[in-house]
């Protein structure tokens, strides 16, 4: 059942019990009413009673002959029995106090009057000048008026109460009827839709299920005293056959443990009963073998009522990829730690030469400099230029090839960094008269040497790339920096700070903002600036090292601008 058809059913009857209980209310007033009816007729019946035998006292004389007292006897005995009346009548309006006050007067007034009246009649009452008790007299038949009145008041108010519950129930009972009715029709026409509906959803799940790549099986848990102890076979589609090679239709509604050891060898049972008992889903591989079949398969479960759902996923082509990747990167490895030793042999063996001919070059200028025409002094010049640039360009290589991620991180104030770089640089500072702006910038955690290879190539290339006739200015300025970029993601519980190191230098293109970072890329005549080609690339390496990023924003002739994203911890 569905939950609106559990909603509805629920709804409906609530409806109907509240109709019952409105019918069950509406006759208990009715009975009530009944009851209050007939108790009023009585209190009506007993005042009309103790009226008249009232009026029999008046009538009634022991003065009459002996001819007519036979016939006033009847009076007597009404008379007498009066206060029998009273006595009845304030049993019964014992819950009414109005009535029961009025019944007391009556009782205390003509307990007063009686004892005369059947004694003398009203003529022989006031033909002996005792007319004053004719007031008492009026008030008692009054009274008994008033007391009739008031029961004939107290009656059509409860008839007129009880007509105005009865058609408010009634109307009640009716609407919630049919709003009962109205919903179980509902109910049963949306039941009819949605189990069409499911009929084709169900058919339309197994088509999916059975054209899918993945392997689908259900199990329902097998309990002893309350424990699992095995896994009937419910469901399998076609894909879980061909992948396993079994026949399905042989195998749906046996047990796991009747099957080959490969249910026991790849503990499926134990990691089965973990899910239905905690109910958190699992995934795993296992190697699969039956006969010829060997296959590598991700196996993920889910927990289903009191049993699991089981996807079966050949993974084989990825575990060979994998294996293949694997030996790949030890080769790769291999090879760089190779490359690494090759590029610091070499670069340490030519030094060697390089440091010969910068030696003989300049004994050659100072001994011989002045024998020399003026061509053999410019090419003996370019020697030495040429050695000079091919010294730096063997010790950035070397540099860069021994830059590692490294795990020596330590806490480092980029103030004192910039600072030291300055002290570096002092002398070319001077010489360019350049100016420094800078925001205080902040701890991080970082490599020290890094660092300094990072702000050293940054401001020896603004410093270097000034342009002419112009002191250089460079700005470092700092913020912190947002995680969405743009052009890359930051980790947003990580807090990054963004710093940006400019320049009013000869700046440069920005379609060559990318490929400035690469190794030995050049934009600029090697002969009127110096360098290797390889500092930016060093500081992209740096920035990674740290879990960074950096890029570049510039114009011809307009400066350049360096942006460096780096984390205050790393992680």
């Amino acid at each position: 059942m569905s939950r609106k058809t559990l909603y509805a059913s629920i709804a409906s009857f609530i409806l109907l019990l509240t109709v019952i209980i409105l019918n069950r209310i509406t006759f208990r007033e009715m009975k009530e009413y009944t009851y209050l009816v007939d108790h009023t007729r009585e209190v009506i019946t007993s005042f009309e009673t103790i009226s008249n035998d009232f009026k029999s006292a008046q009538i009634y004389t022991d003065t009459y002959s002996d001819s007519l007292k036979n016939f006033y006897t009847l009076y007597k005995s009404d008379a007498n029995a009066i206060f029998t009346e009273l006595a009845y009548a304030k049993r019964l309006v014992k819950d009414n106090p109005e009535q029961s006050e009025r019944v007391d007067t009556l009782i205390k007034i003509i307990n007063e009057h009686l004892p005369i009246l059947l004694q003398k009649n009203i003529t022989e009452i006031i033909t002996k000048g005792e007319g004053w008790r004719l007031n008492d007299l009026f008030l008692i038949h009054k009274m008994l008026n008033d007391g009739v009145y008031a029961e004939k008041d107290l009656l059509a108010k409860r008839t007129s109460e009880l007509e105005t519950a009865t058609r408010l129930n009634n109307l009640l009972s009716i609407i919630f009827s049919v709003l009962a009715i109205a919903i179980l029709i509902l109910t049963l026409i949306s039941n009819f839709f949605l189990s069409k509906k499911g009929k084709w959803l169900e058919g339309f799940l197994e088509s999916i299920i059975n054209t899918s790549q993945n392997g689908v099986a259900y199990y329902k848990a097998v309990r002893e005293h309350g424990k699992i102890i095995d896994f009937k076979i419910e469901f399998l589609n076609r894909t879980i056959a061909e992948l396993l090679e079994i026949n399905s239709d042989a195998i749906i509604g046996k047990r796991l443990t009747e099957f080959s050891s490969f249910v026991k060898e790849s503990g499926l049972i134990q990691h089965y009963i973990e899910v239905v008992e905690t109910g958190k889903p699992q995934e795993f591989e296992v190697l699969y073998k039956r006969n010829a079949v060997e296959r590598w398969l991700l196996i993920s479960i889910a927990k289903l009522n009191d049993g699991i759902t089981a996807s079966f996923h050949d993974i084989s082509q990825l575990k060979n990829y994998e294996v293949e990747l694997h030996n790949k990167i030890e080769d790769l490895q291999h090879s760089n730690a190779e490359l690494e030793q090759y590029a610091y042999v070499a670069s340490h063996d030519l030094q060697e030469p390089l440091r010969k001919i910068r030696s003989f070059g300049s004994y050659l200028q100072e001994t011989q400099g002045e024998k020399l025409d003026e061509k053999g002094n410019q090419l003996l010049n370019k020697i030495m230029s040429s050695a000079e640039r091919m010294s730096a360009l063997i010790k950035d290589i070397l540099s860069f090839s021994s830059m590692k991620k490294q795990n020596r991180f330590t806490e480092v104030d980029l103030n004192e960094i910039v600072r030291l770089v300055q002290q570096d640089l002092d002398l070319l500072i001077t010489q360019t008269k350049a100016a420094f702006q800078s925001d205080v910038l902040p701890k991080i955690e970082a490599i020290p040497l890094q660092m300094t290879q990072l702000f050293y190539n940054l401001i020896n290339n603004s410093l270097k790339f000034a342009k002419e006739n112009e002191s250089p200015v460079i700005t470092i300025a700092c913020k912190p920096a947002e995680h969405d970029q743009g052009k890359f993601q930051l980790p947003k519980h990580i807090r990054y700070y963004e710093i940006i190191v400019s320049d009013n230098g000869i700046g440069f293109s920005k379609e060559y903002s990318e490929q400035i970072f690469g190794l030995f890329k050049r934009l600029n005549n090697k002969n009127h600036y110096s360098g290797s080609g390889i500092g930016l690339a060093l500081c992209r390496k740096v920035v990674e090292n740290h879990k960074g990023e950096i890029f570049a924003d510039g114009q011809d002739g307009k400066g350049a601008s360096f942006h460096i994203f780096l984390p205050e911890k790393q992680f």
